[in-house]
């Protein structure tokens, strides 16, 4: 009798066990710390955590960073030190259910407007003024929330940058499956490993070991729901904002046809699209020096409009008109951006 009790409390101390590393791989398992400051903010009666980097924001351009599927601001690290080098402040907003923002898992049923309102309650939080815009950046799925937010919230948006558009035609099957493997950290590497490349990475690409882990499906799961419960051309246009649109040339989730190049045919006077070569859909960690260079210089640029329109003179300026597309950057357009 004894024996079998021994058995059975290690049996269950196994399953204990098992359902704990399961658990803690839907919730974040290896994520690396975020760049900034973690603040808290109230949406509703749910709590959104972010991260308030570069500085005490006086005087600061702001820029809000949405990430991807699944996956944390840390990814948005490289690219928010760099913005905080050129004079701009972050304001990384973690989505719901991924680092300690609440509202994820099976019974979550949030809409993109709820997460754009995720947003606006971050604003209100970081005690940026009611009329101040900011620029919005966001990855993956986070360039849906950010074009959500452009157009409910017009007011406050002064750009929108997508890296890794989407949104207006259904994931193939194959690939959907892929991501969903690729978010199963407690599965073995070897099985995760080609998932991911095939749905995130060029074929000569590095994935770094943030990618291989940090995977919050519990988040996912809302974001799914949000995906569900929208209809890509009820954001597709971001509003009125100026766009910066990055394509990785190698991307399988979101093609140039029906990505980027699609929406500079849709918005041909607002649209700046540049083709990253080398780069799948996860293009951040393929091309970081790449992209944030080309990023500070639309940013630039729209402030330095921004100033001229405001002192009252001309605001034509052709953006990019004497900039050089950085290394591995094939520019593929340069058309005056409106005023924001």
């Amino acid at each position: 009798m004894r024996a079998v009790k021994t058995t059975l409390g290690i049996v269950g101390l196994c399953f204990v066990a098992a359902l704990a590393f399961v658990s803690s791989s839907l919730q974040g398992r290896g994520t690396r710390p975020a760049v900034g400051a973690l603040r808290q903010a109230f949406s509703g009666d749910l709590e959104i955590a972010w991260y308030d980097g570069g500085g005490d924001g006086s005087g600061r351009p702001c820029v809000v960073l949405l990430a991807s599927f699944a996956r944390p601001v840390s990814d948005f690290n490289e690219l928010a030190q760099s913005l905080h080098r050129e004079g701009f402040r972050t304001l990384a907003v973690e989505s719901r259910g991924i680092g300690g923002s609440h509202g994820g898992g099976f019974l979550a049923s949030p809409t993109l407007a709820d997460l754009a309102a995720d947003v606006e309650a971050v604003l209100s939080a970081s005690e940026l003024a009611a009329d101040t815009s900011v620029h919005v950046v966001g990855h993956a799925f986070g360039n849906r929330v950010a074009r959500t937010f452009a157009t409910r919230y017009a007011e406050r948006t002064r750009s929108v940058t997508l890296i890794a558009a989407g949104g207006r035609a259904p994931i193939p099957e194959e690939l959907t499956r892929a991501i969903l493997v690729s978010s199963l950290t407690f599965l073995p590497w070897s099985r995760r490993e080609p998932e991911l490349r095939r749905a995130f990475f060029a074929a000569d690409s590095e994935i770094p070991d943030h990618w291989a882990t940090g995977w919050w499906l519990w988040g996912g799961l809302a974001q799914d729901q949000a995906n569900r419960a929208s209809h890509g051309e009820d954001f597709w246009a971001a509003g009125g904002a100026p766009m910066l649109v990055f394509q990785g040339d190698q991307d399988v989730i979101s093609p140039p046809a029906l990505a980027g190049e699609a929406l500079l045919a849709d918005f041909p006077e607002r649209v700046r699209l540049i083709s990253v070569v080398g780069a799948g859909h996860a293009l951040l960690p393929e091309q970081p020096e790449q992209i944030a260079s080309a990023l500070i210089s639309f940013l630039r640029e729209l402030e330095a409009q921004r100033g001229v329109t405001a002192a009252g003179r001309s605001s034509t300026t052709t953006l990019f008109s004497s900039v050089s597309p950085p290394r591995s950057i094939e520019s593929t357009i340069s058309r005056p951006i409106p005023d924001r």
